[in-house]
């Protein structure tokens, strides 16, 4: 069996324990183990165990952490008894703890073995100071540092995911694996399968998106940025269109101002206001010069409004048109202002 029993020290017990810890003796030794079918009242005054039966020699124990010691003891005769009561007795005949219930800890039959395995605790860092006579055998709880006995995990608990105490076996472990492969991948015979098949799946990039692969390793997906001049050419399909690349199109907003014009091969639009002299020619500045040159200007000619305005608006001199600029005539009285529009390359 396996069970955690709450022992209590003895009077006796203590006695040693405190002169063990104090330096005086060595650490106190558990040499045997006592039995008994009586149930009885734990007292710190106990000397004997009530009832004692026999006494089991062939056990072992070791120091499980500083507050716990792990206890292994068999009984292989072919005794018969219903054990309700333990103690366990140190090499100079000392009661050193004991432990009873009502209700048996054990049956024992004659052609099975008593097999103990308890931990017991400690309030306090007492472990160190207690050793055993016999260490020929134990059944250590496994641990991630120890080799030791340990319960398998049911498929409920593998499932769960939450004890750290039992034992995964090979069984459950593909159990759990196969279950998981149904998920990712429904149809598959096994977890093998079920991973060849989410690895030999491809993600693939379309349109704007390039790039891609199996995910048999890290994929990157690629959207390319259109630079300024792929906007201004307008030709291709596999880019996509930023702010920067806008910015660099939209040269200057506002009452003066030049963008060029998307995909119709670098044309550029320039557009300002400017005041027109009375009677007289006005020259007019682009926001900036064409490359190639301007190819035709249009003025909105807006009338004075003045008293000594007319309906005679400045008009464009073409022959003045240049990649910088341009001339306009006014007959009017009054300076006038005015907007005008310019296309070019």
């Amino acid at each position: 069996m396996d069970e955690s029993l709450q022992f209590m020290v003895t009077a006796a017990g203590l006695d040693a324990l405190v002169d063990a810890q104090g330096g005086g003796v060595d650490p106190i030794k558990v040499v045997s183990l006592g039995i008994t079918e009586n149930a009885f009242t734990m007292a710190p005054t106990i000397t004997s165990l009530p009832g004692e039966l026999k006494r089991i020699t062939t056990m072992s124990g070791m120091a499980a952490s500083e507050t716990i010691i792990h206890l292994t003891a068999q009984d292989v005769s072919t005794d018969i008894y219903e054990l309700r009561g333990l103690g366990l007795y140190l090499e100079d005949g000392t009661l050193f703890a004991v432990y009873s219930q009502p209700s048996p800890v054990f049956r024992k039959v004659s052609v099975s073995f008593f097999l103990l395995v308890l931990d017991i605790a400690f309030t306090n860092g007492v472990a160190g100071d207690i050793v055993f006579g016999d260490a020929s055998f134990l059944m250590p709880p496994a641990t991630e540092t120890m080799k030791g006995v340990a319960e398998t995990a049911t498929t409920a608990e593998v499932e769960e995911g939450t004890d750290d105490q039992r034992i995964v076996t090979p069984l459950k472990l593909r159990q759990a694996l196969d279950a998981l492969g149904a998920i990712i991948a429904p149809g598959a015979d096994d977890f093998a399968d079920a991973f060849a098949q989410l690895i030999a799946r491809t993600i693939t990039g379309t349109g704007l998106i390039s790039g891609g692969g199996s995910l048999a390793a890290s994929r990157i997906l690629t959207v390319l940025a259109a630079s300024a001049a792929d906007v201004r050419a307008g030709e291709a399909v596999d880019r996509a269109i930023t702010p920067a690349a806008l910015s660099g199109l939209l040269k200057s907003i506002g009452q003066t101002g030049h963008a060029i014009l998307p995909g119709l091969e670098g044309l550029r639009l320039m557009w300002g206001r400017y005041t027109a002299a009375a009677n007289g020619t006005t020259p007019v500045l682009f926001p900036d010069s064409f490359a190639t040159g301007c190819f035709i200007v249009l003025t909105d000619g807006v009338k004075g409004s003045g008293a000594d305005s007319q309906d005679n608006p400045g008009g464009v001199d073409y022959s003045t048109i240049t990649a910088s600029g341009f001339t306009v005539f006014s007959a009017d009285d009054s300076a006038n202002p005015s907007g005008y529009l310019a296309l070019g390359h």
